[in-house]
């Protein structure tokens, strides 16, 4: 379930440099009036509601008019830019909240706030909506059990508008799940009105009809066209645009002219080559490219470690250290990329270091006792690094060869398939992209290597079993918020930089082409627009 979630996550940070050209036609844009903030996306999801299966398009798009009880903090966007740490969040359709010594967080919802319908927001609607999550949102089973979220009795009614969330055990991530998008607050009297014996949550109908209390609203949805966005008017806020346009266009040089010629407000996810163009030729038309933020994606090769020449943490070491990241980020053809070695991204401030050294690795793989070289097969698919899987690979292959690791490479271009494929413990080794799903550095950690967690994380596809990382993953998932909980970060980050299951490569920048004048764009671990927060400064 998660490595379904994490595939679709790795597809929506590499899809940015897919490729392809395209003779530009002028997009037909349906006519809205007032404000309107076009943005041009290569897919749509299929379904609305977070209960949905997790794709790409749903992964990057839902969270834009979600309702949270809080939001995650943002970050000042650039390259370079340092994420806010795990449980860094701020009000949203809760005003304050306050942790008791339990671990319980009792919070206070906003007043005279209604949803488009006019519903009042109230404390039913969360604990409604948190129930709801826990029975049919496909990640909210793992989302709550980090948290220690009591997925019995998730929520209590303290008053109209006062809740108790409460947990089974202290958690640092209690915050940032509530942040999500999974834990959305629904108007509940609505959705009960559109349910049935079949469906008591009303999922068929909330597919295209999603209702929460946030700043805007579904008003239209055309599958595989357009989603119309709506200004709720019974937010707290005006926000600056009164509608965003959500359109779908496959190709990127077809987003991007659109873009540049006004007809559309914003795009990412096109080619490298093309992001370069609108970077020396956009400000002339109107537009700008830069980047949101380095990571906190990550191009990484995870390896089995359970049988084979892999298995022997020398091999694992020689491979790490034969490869230079400087160069390797410097082929991908001008995407920004920049080295990654450690388990924690530089996202969120972790110092990279430079494991160069192939004299070393040569040394390695002799003492290993593979004088002659071992073979090490590859899957991976054509969307890593962005269509240039095949720049990467050469580039991977023509450095091991020289410490006596030859790279077979076979492609599974169907992500699903090679889910299926890993999750038999058929595979020796895989390339492709991780990224936190919300949180900071300690929520990734938990996320990726707590096998004990969850069956199909990357530690337990790669049958990592470590009983020290365990233990230091244990305490930190039932730590309370605080300065013991760096120190134990930096034990479980440092046990895992170690054992070197995941050999970390180069990071996935996030693109932004933007009409000149539009700001408020933030950096967040999930990648996200928040539209409520942009407008044009004259």
């Amino acid at each position: 379930m998660l490595a379904a979630l994490l595939a679709a996550l790795s597809a929506l940070a590499v899809a940015a440099c897919g490729g392809g050209t395209a003779v530009h036609s002028a997009t037909v844009v349906t006519s809205i009036p007032g404000r309107t903030f076009v943005d041009l996306v290569p897919e749509l999801p299929d379904d609305l509601d977070q209960t949905g299966t997790p794709t790409p398009a749903s992964a990057a798009i839902l969270p834009s008019w979600s309702g949270e009880l809080v939001r995650p903090a943002r970050a000042r966007p650039g390259a370079g830019t340092v994420l806010p740490a795990d449980g860094a969040v701020v009000p949203y359709l809760a005003t304050s909240w306050s942790r008791d010594g339990a671990g319980d967080y009792i919070f206070r919802l906003r007043r005279h706030v209604r949803a488009p319908g006019g519903d009042p927001l109230r404390a039913a609607d969360v604990a409604w909506s948190l129930e709801r999550a826990i029975a049919r949102v496909p990640e909210a089973p793992f989302l709550f059990e980090l948290a220690h979220i009591d997925q019995a009795h998730p929520v209590t009614i303290l008053g109209r508008h006062r809740v108790r969330i409460n947990v089974t055990a202290p958690s640092p991530f209690v915050l940032s799940v509530l942040a999500s998008a999974d834990a959305a607050i629904y108007d509940s009297s609505l959705y009960r009105r559109h349910a049935t014996g079949d469906d008591p949550w009303a999922v068929q109908w909330a597919s295209a009809h999603p209702v929460s209390y946030g700043a805007y609203y579904v008003s239209s949805f055309l599958p595989n066209q357009e989603i119309v966005l709506t200004a709720n008017p019974g937010f707290w806020r005006r926000p600056y645009y009164r509608h965003v346009l959500i359109r779908q266009i496959a190709d990127p040089s077809t987003r991007l002219a659109d873009v540049l010629d006004g007809t559309a407000t914003h795009t990412s996810q096109i080619t490298w080559a093309e992001f370069n163009e609108a970077a020396a030729v956009g400000p002339s038309d109107g537009a700008r490219a830069t980047i949101l933020q380095d990571g906190p994606g990550v191009i990484a090769w995870q390896l089995n470690v359970s049988r084979g020449p892999l298995a022997n943490p020398l091999v694992r070491q020689a491979i790490n250290m034969g490869i230079n990241r400087g160069e390797l980020a410097n082929a991908l053809d001008n995407t920004n990329d920049s080295p990654q070695a450690q388990t924690i991204p530089a996202a969120f401030g972790q110092r990279q270091t430079v494991p160069f050294d192939p004299v070393q690795a040569r040394s390695l793989m002799r003492a290993a006792g593979y004088p002659n070289g071992v073979n090490v097969t590859v899957y991976t698919n054509s969307s890593v690094a962005g269509g240039q899987v095949g720049t990467l690979l050469n580039f991977l292959y023509n450095q091991l060869i020289q410490i006596g690791v030859i790279m077979h490479t076979v492609y599974v271009d169907n992500t699903d398939q090679l889910l299926a494929i890993e999750r038999r413990r058929a595979v020796p080794s895989t390339i492709g992209i991780i990224t936190p799903l919300l949180g900071g550095a300690g929520f990734l950690l938990e996320q990726d290597e707590n096998a004990a967690l969850d069956p199909v994380s990357p530690a337990a596809l790669e049958e990592l079993h470590d009983p020290a990382l365990q233990s230091a993953l244990d305490q930190l998932r039932s730590s309370a918020p605080g300065p013991a909980l760096r120190g134990l970060i930096a034990q479980a980050a440092s046990i895992a930089d170690q054992r070197l299951a995941t050999i970390q490569l180069v990071t996935v920048p996030v693109q932004n082409v933007t009409r000149v004048g539009v700001t408020g764009y933030g950096a967040y671990t999930l990648p996200t627009i928040y539209y409520e927060n942009l407008r044009v400064r004259r």
